[in-house]
């Protein structure tokens, strides 16, 4: 169609049209066909009249007296709906993309007289072959395979007619038509729509080819990966290697698992990034050993990533998980509804923040930092997960373990955090030996706020705990330059704040402590440790 047809169907969708530029929004299907088309003009409605000799193309050109396109009065040729090849060249009707998006291509070929040895009927989508057929008699073939076929603004769909032998009786009746449907939201040059490799929207099919294609292409192409409105379905493990997954916003683009036990949306190489968008499970099955493939989403030894404005909805295990990857951030997303940690943080991952993220009702941690005696660098040393920044969360609301922990690793900030409704401790820093964790050492805890936490009748956790529970060495102290400045114990279900355990502890200090509705008189229980309270040191007495 021309341009001002084009015009007039997209302004009838609801759509916006700006000249020279990419169709980028929603669209129903706009139906092309060549003899509705035909024009005598070329590029008209998005059609070309072209010969091929070799592998060039060149245009072929208008005849008014025979009303058809061909080589300067001879073959080959083409009509509104028919097509001859000549002896040195194939006839070539092509269709340009206007935009992004999918096509479906329909139309049988026949030949106009079942006399003469056939022509080769083959459909190309630039340079790679779609269809290819030997057409010799009058009864129509129609082209398979040819359905849901991603094209980007400026591919060519090349209708070729080839001789075969001789050009006596090839005159072949072909009136293709294409049912074109743009890219839905594109928001951008950059950025490639899972749309136009063949995902469907709320169609209850599987869209993980689909979801795959498009990020190896954006990956090629240095592009971004974009998951447009609405609900698309993955039956296995998504791995977004070195590119960006955006979608149009945490409540709009959802990305649905349907396998409990392989649905993580796995980040790797570098500068991965998953934005805007909502991951959740159909369905999730026990946590088990934990499997990191059924986490909602994992990092997994990459460097420079970016989780922003995510919604993680279920996971059968955590719900993001960090694992021996260093330089992230994880910011303004929601998680809720795990059967384990919220934000876990493991492998000796460094240099990540963790910020402005509501973490609710989980099935363990919210926020955790861990670090096994099994974490170990490239020479085989112990390596701790280490310089990690978690400022600003909202965290607990019912959450099945502790509110934020670190349970092995060094140089951690928590600070500016709203931590209530946990069953144990609302801020845990321990070594524990049930995973034989390595040594926890120079942590910050500054101004948060816990409110009813630690509310098992029998977890028997203080809101703020220190716990020693295991010591790879007994002569060694495991835990040590622990500091808690101005944070704020509301609603205690037990001792504000605690340090205790059999292995040794260090220098644990605590600083202009609020305490509002405490249950009991004491103000804490310290039994390890050297401990100093408001500038006094208290424990060992």
């Amino acid at each position: 169609m021309n341009k001002k047809r084009i015009a007039a169907s997209i302004t009838s969708l609801g759509l916006a049209l700006t000249a020279g530029a990419s169709i980028v929004s929603a669209a129903d299907t706009v139906n092309y066909q060549a003899s509705a088309d035909y024009s005598t003009i070329q590029g008209t409605n998005q059609w070309q009249y072209e010969k091929l000799s070799g592998t060039t193309y060149s245009k072929l050109t208008y005849q008014t007296g025979a009303s058809r396109w061909d080589n300067g009065g001879t073959y080959p040729w083409i009509t509104a709906n028919a097509q001859h090849p000549g002896n040195d060249a194939d006839s070539v009707r092509t269709w340009i993309a206007p935009a992004n998006g999918t096509i479906t291509i329909t139309g049988a070929v026949e030949k106009g007289s079942a006399d003469g040895d056939g022509i080769l009927a083959t459909i190309k989508k630039d340079d790679t072959t779609l269809w290819s057929q030997k057409v010799q008699s009058t009864t129509g073939v129609t082209p398979s395979g040819v359905s849901k076929i991603a094209v980007q603004k400026g591919t060519a769909i090349h209708f070729i007619v080839n001789r075969v032998g001789s050009i006596s009786f090839d005159h072949t009746l072909w009136n293709p038509a294409i049912a074109f449907t743009p890219a839905a939201d594109v928001p951008d040059d950059h950025s490639l729509s899972i749309v136009e490799f063949g995902a469907v929207a709320n169609d209850g099919k599987d869209d993980y080819a689909a979801v795959n294609a498009a990020i190896t292409a954006a990956r090629a192409q240095g592009k971004d990966v974009y998951v447009p409105a609405g609900t698309f379905q993955l039956s296995d493990i998504i791995n977004v290697n070195s590119v960006t997954l955006k979608g149009a916003g945490k409540d709009k683009s959802i990305l649905t698992s349907t396998n409990p036990e392989r649905g993580s949306i796995d980040l790797t190489g570098t500068s991965p990034a998953l934005r805007d968008l909502k991951h959740e499970y159909a369905t999730v099955v026990p946590r088990g050993n934990g499997e990191n493939e059924k986490n909602s989403i994992t990092v997994r030894s990459a460097t420079n990533f970016t989780i922003d404005q995510v919604l993680v909805n279920k996971a059968s295990t955590a719900g993001i998980l960090v694992k021996e990857s260093t330089g992230g951030t994880i910011t303004n997303n929601t998680v809720q509804n795990t059967n384990a940690d919220g934000i876990h943080m493991t492998g000796g991952s460094s240099g990540i923040t963790v910020q402005s993220n509501l973490v609710q009702h989980v099935g363990d941690d919210t926020i955790a930092v861990v670090s096994y005696g099994t974490d170990l660098d490239a020479a085989g040393r112990p390596e701790a997960t280490h310089n990690i920044r978690i400022l600003n969360n909202d965290v607990g609301y019912d959450s099945g373990a502790r509110g934020i922990t670190v349970v092995g690793g060094h140089d951690v900030w928590i600070e500016s955090n709203s931590i209530q409704r946990t069953q144990m401790a609302g801020i845990y820093i321990a070594t524990e030996g049930k995973y034989q964790t390595q040594p926890v050492n120079n942590i910050t805890v500054n101004n948060n706020t816990l409110d009813s936490t630690a509310q098992k009748p029998t977890g028997g956790h203080a809101e703020m705990l220190v716990y020693g529970g295991y010591s790879a060495n007994t002569n060694d102290i495991v835990i040590d330059n622990i500091t808690f400045t101005g944070n704020t114990s509301r609603n205690a279900t037990k001792f504000p704040a605690g340090v205790w355990g059999s292995a040794k502890v260090g220098n644990v200090t605590f600083i202009n402590t609020t305490i509002i509705n405490a249950p009991y008189p004491e103000k804490y229980k310290f039994e390890n440790g050297i401990v100093t309270w408001e500038g006094t040191k208290v424990f060992p007495k």
